[in-house]
């Protein structure tokens, strides 16, 4: 480690002379610099962190797709002809040159950060005092960046969302970045403090946590990361904010009209809420398409988290409060349809007259944005209003429930063939709603893939009571988010109902599970028959939509092993139904139902038409059905050896009465 950080301070050094050399080759030791010096002065940019693949042809097209390029320099090893990481580019201006620093000074190219810096002539007068001061400048400057290499490449996290409760969950979001030697969670006297450090084993990995983690929403909180600094440097940054602080202070007083109008980022006051976007919309684009109405601080397209892809809604924030009420009051206003007007989704002209609110050919919806915490509170608020709007009477909305997205850590873990198999049956499941209206998602039957062939329905009937158990318990240890009240309330009144008369009848959560099982020519036969074998999948069907939401979150992507003794995870999600068959299926429960309650009624004698009772010996009715006890399994056992002793006792009665009747033919 330390020798390559050896032999990159050794590469910047004689970047560093060559940038020197390279500006002096211009002009003389003792005169003046002749007029090409003096033309191209400041107008040059000594690029550093070069790639080895790097030519002046691919650093010319670079900078040129930004600012007008004279002509630009690569170094190269004279033994391997490749970049020695480092070069220079002339522009045209120097206006050009100083804007180039600042854009593109950080810039990835061909995957390296370029860093920039203004090439400047060397001054070459002085005596031996001059050289050595530069020199011990020199010496003092690798030092510092040795100094600055040697650091521990420690993180801080702030702003953590309360669902990462230990050090291990924080180590686990970070994990896809590189290897972490230690993370830290502080907390005061168990209750968290809302930040988190994160040591990794190499700056590299440390730096690519930080850009792609800054600023990113984890669990719906918008986190920020920094480099970490020592306890000392951070006390002493507090003591001269402090003293800032206190210098200002009668500054403010004598400017009370400033201090009324702060420039504050996290203000919702100039931040529109934008609808009907098109899922092309990138930020740029966006920012770009509302700066016709003013300075625009910054501009964010919302992503569902199930599908990573835009949503068709957005954020944009302006700088001054009358660009944002100016964008707010001409915004398009919806109108009641107007019977026998032509209606199209692509532009309203009728709407938006001048098009300054239509991107991509489709009118936007801008409304004034609300904080985290209102959206929060209007979302709990409103679950059973929405749901008396809502128009999915087949429950599309559950489709996607069991889908695994690709940046979660259990999609790891799945093996290829594991991933085809859940890509498969997402576009199966799909196609099939889309080609008929009658199928629906059931809210309580779930489908359940990848099973082991060596599991049976009793063993998947005790693994779905498990999970809701695991559920409840993973909630309470902070392992997962309960169940919200709109999830909750999704059953309605059916699953009130459903949940009172399993409590009457004392019955468990889970009402049947099934492993569909086939005979040797591949049809279906019943598992009761124990003639057939596993075709790897069945269902379990539970008394309500909680406990089947919860046992589907616990059983996706459960691990089990097979009789091969591999590891395999199921592949669990709401079952597709047929509306039609599941309407007689509810008419006959319905009907079996109020027969037991009435033959309960009448003291277990069933009634007839009427609701009279049938009484023996009364002409002109009919019998009444038999009503057969139900017998347990020791009575049937009881039964059934009964049953082989006669017949066995019947079959040695004959064979004795076979041979006396032989022997009387005999005589």
């Amino acid at each position: 480690m330390a020798r390559t950080i050896g032999q990159k301070r050794r590469r910047e050094a004689e970047a560093d002379m060559e940038q020197q050399a390279a500006a002096t080759t211009n002009g003389t030791k003792d005169g003046p610099p002749n007029k090409k010096s003096r033309v191209e002065e400041r107008r040059s940019l000594f690029v550093r962190s070069l790639p080895a693949s790097a030519t002046n042809e691919s650093v010319a097209d670079f900078f040129s797709q930004h600012f007008p390029v004279k002509h630009a320099t690569v170094v190269v090893d004279p033994k391997t002809k490749e970049s020695r990481g480092y070069g220079f580019v002339t522009f045209t201006d120097v206006d050009d040159a100083v804007e180039a620093k600042a854009k593109l000074n950080n810039e990835v190219f061909e995957g390296r950060r370029l860093r920039l810096e203004v090439a400047e002539p060397r001054h070459r007068a002085g005596g031996p005092g001059v050289v050595k001061s530069r020199i011990a400048e020199e010496k003092k400057k690798r030092e510092e960046e040795l100094a600055e290499a040697k650091k521990v490449p420690k993180l801080i996290i702030r702003n953590l969302p309360w669902s990462i409760k230990s050090s291990e969950q924080l180590s686990q979001t970070f994990s896809k970045f590189g290897k972490i030697r230690f993370a830290d969670l502080p907390n005061n006297y168990g209750k968290l403090k809302g930040f988190g450090f994160i040591t990794f084993r190499t700056k590299k990995h440390a730096e690519r946590a930080m850009a792609e983690m800054n600023g990113k929403d984890v669990d719906g909180r918008t986190i920020a990361v920094d480099w970490a600094v020592s306890k000392d440097e951070w006390e002493q940054q507090q003591a001269n904010d402090e003293d800032q602080k206190e210098k200002s202070e009668p500054k403010k007083k004598s400017k009370a009209k400033k201090e009324d109008d702060p420039k504050r980022t996290t203000d919702n006051s100039t931040t529109i809420f934008v609808r009907n976007m098109p899922f092309t919309t990138t930020n740029d684009s966006l920012k770009e398409h509302f700066s016709q109405f003013g300075p625009v601080r910054y501009a964010r397209i919302v992503v569902d988290k199930a599908t990573e892809r835009p949503a068709g809604t957005g954020f944009v924030c302006f700088v001054n409060e009358d660009d944002f009420k100016t964008c707010l009051r001409n915004s398009p206003q919806s109108r009641p349809p107007v019977k026998g007007a032509r209606i199209s989704v692509l532009q309203d002209e009728t709407v938006d007259t001048d098009g300054r609110y239509t991107l991509d050919g489709r009118v936007l919806s801008v409304a004034h944005a609300v904080s985290r915490e209102d959206a929060t509170r209007l979302t709990e608020a409103g679950p059973a209003a929405r749901s008396k709007e809502e128009k999915d009477r087949r429950r599309l909305f559950l489709l996607p429930e069991g889908t695994i997205p690709t940046n979660s850590p259990l999609y790891r873990l799945l093996t290829p063939t594991e991933v085809k198999l859940r890509e498969q049956s997402a576009q199966q499941r799909k196609k099939q709603v889309q080609a008929n209206p009658s199928l629906h998602i059931s809210l309580t039957r779930l489908a359940v893939r990848n099973l082991p062939h060596n599991m049976d329905a009793k063993e998947l009937k005790a693994l779905a009571r498990q999970a809701v158990v695991g559920f409840a318990s993973d909630v309470r240890e902070g392992k997962r988010l309960a169940l919200s009240k709109e999830e909750l309330a999704r059953g309605g009144n059916d699953d009130k109902e459903a949940e009172r008369r399993r409590k009457e009848k004392g019955k468990g959560v889970v009402k049947q599970a099934k492993v569909v099982m086939e005979s040797k020519d591949g049809k279906k036969v019943d598992e009761k028959s124990g003639a057939g074998k596993s075709r790897g999948y069945g269902f379990i069907e539970y008394s309500s939509h909680r406990w089947a939401l919860m046992g589907l979150r616990w059983l996706n992507g459960h691990p089990l092993k097979n009789e091969a003794g591999r590891t395999v995870r199921l592949i669990v999600e709401f079952a597709i139904e047929n509306a039609q068959v599941v309407s007689r299926r509810r008419a006959n429960e319905s009907r079996a139902r109020q027969k037991r309650d009435a033959g309960v009624q009448n003291g277990g004698k069933e009634a007839d038409k009427k609701g009279k009772p049938f009484v023996k010996g009364n002409k002109g009715q009919a019998k009444p059905e038999v009503v057969k006890e139900v017998e347990t399994p020791a009575e049937a056992k009881k039964k059934k050896d009964a049953a082989e002793k006669l017949a066995n006792r019947q079959r040695i009665i004959g064979r004795k009465r076979m041979v006396r009747k032989n022997k009387k033919a005999g005589r």
